[in-house]
């Protein structure tokens, strides 16, 4: 995860934003009373599109299709990380309750998304 509130951050283990499977990019929802870069993701609806600009300077443009919200206990990995038909999105935050004694969510939130265009 980043160390700032505005940084998201892909994982490097997944595919680059618009190849085949699943790109995976977190963020934080606030951080040390900041709102973070993904405050808004649980606010996500299918059919909102969100933009990726890759590395060698084209827009990956997804469209999003679900966005759920999970005990961080019940993570559902496979989902999230297993293979895809074709290029996805995956952006995850943290949601739910805040626990002030361990100074984390309860939750996470996730949305998925297809990709529709490079630009």
């Amino acid at each position: 995860m980043p160390p700032d509130a505005l940084t998201a951050g892909w994982f490097t283990l997944a595919p680059t934003p618009g190849s085949p499977g699943p790109a995976v990019i977190a963020g934080h929802v606030d951080y040390e009373g900041v709102p973070g870069v993904f405050q808004r993701l649980g606010e996500l609806e299918p059919g909102d599109e969100v933009t990726v600009v890759r590395a060698d300077g084209s827009t990956a443009v997804f469209s999003t299709y679900l966005v759920e919200r999970f005990a961080k206990a019940r993570f559902p990995t496979e989902r999230v990380y297993g293979n895809t038909a074709g290029p996805e999105l995956r952006l995850i935050t943290c949601g739910g309750a805040f626990d002030t004694g361990t100074g984390h969510y309860h939750d996470n939130v996730v949305a998925y998304a297809r990709l529709v265009r490079v630009a």
